[in-house]
């Protein structure tokens, strides 16, 4: 495993900012290590445009998502990035009738800029939890291809990680907190395909994303995308 460490940088630092809409320089706080801080913005800002509409994450569900994350997805200095002493718990659950293996990736700085994978074997039926570093963001399958598979069944049926919808530290999760995955069948036909029998992954992310006073305090509707009427969907 790649560990890259940094320097620390003192004093306000200008970098050109990584993010489409955004001003054309960003300052940081004082003793901000701006290279780290730019270089999960880059990963977070790449992710979070993946969300929403037909083929990204969370399909149409989570249309407007990257619109209303907050400047920077809340990457704002290294307050905001993951403790390297800390970590976080994974919760796989399998509701299927199938064994399978989960595909866990995360980005954290503190260990590289490479999406870090795991494979969790997991029974039908059961739950297991796996204790990951605390990272800026967390998936399944590649954290920025939306459509790839997020869980292998034993009979080597892919699952797609479509509406496995990435968290975000500061948005979905703090360190030190348990983050679940679940896979089941997709009763209620949330990515809108008419098949109420495939199997799905939903996140903590999707859920709530998709719940009333989610970030911001926004609405939703299930028809409406994830922002609802407001977005003029």
């Amino acid at each position: 495993m790649m560990v890259r460490t940094f320097s620390g940088i003192v004093g306000i630092t200008i970098v050109t900012a990584l993010i489409a809409g955004c001003p054309n320089s960003v300052v940081f706080p004082i003793g901000t290590d701006a290279a780290a801080v730019s270089d999960v913005v880059s990963k977070a800002t790449e992710v979070a445009a993946l969300v929403g509409n037909e083929d990204g994450f969370g399909g149409v569900l989570m249309t407007g998502y990257a619109e209303h994350m907050p400047p920077q997805i809340g990457f704002n200095s290294e307050a905001d990035l993951a403790e390297p002493a800390s970590s976080i718990t994974i919760r796989l659950s399998n509701q299927s009738d199938e064994d399978g293996t989960f595909h866990l990736s995360y980005f954290a700085h503190h260990l590289g800029l490479n999406d870090l994978l795991q494979d969790v074997n997991v029974a039908a039926g059961e739950d297991v939890t796996v204790e990951l570093p605390c990272a800026e963001i967390v998936g399944l399958g590649p954290l920025a291809e939306p459509g790839e598979p997020g869980c292998h069944l034993v009979n080597d049926e892919a699952v797609a990680n479509t509406m496995a919808v990435p968290g975000f530290l500061g948005q979905d999760y703090t360190c030190g907190d348990m983050y679940e995955y679940l896979l089941t069948p997709d009763f209620d036909d949330l990515d809108k395909d008419g098949d109420i029998e495939e199997l799905i992954i939903i996140s903590d992310a999707l859920e709530f994303h998709m719940t009333n006073g989610g970030p911001l305090g926004h609405m939703h509707d299930i028809n409406l995308g994830m922002m609802g009427s407001h977005m003029g969907m």
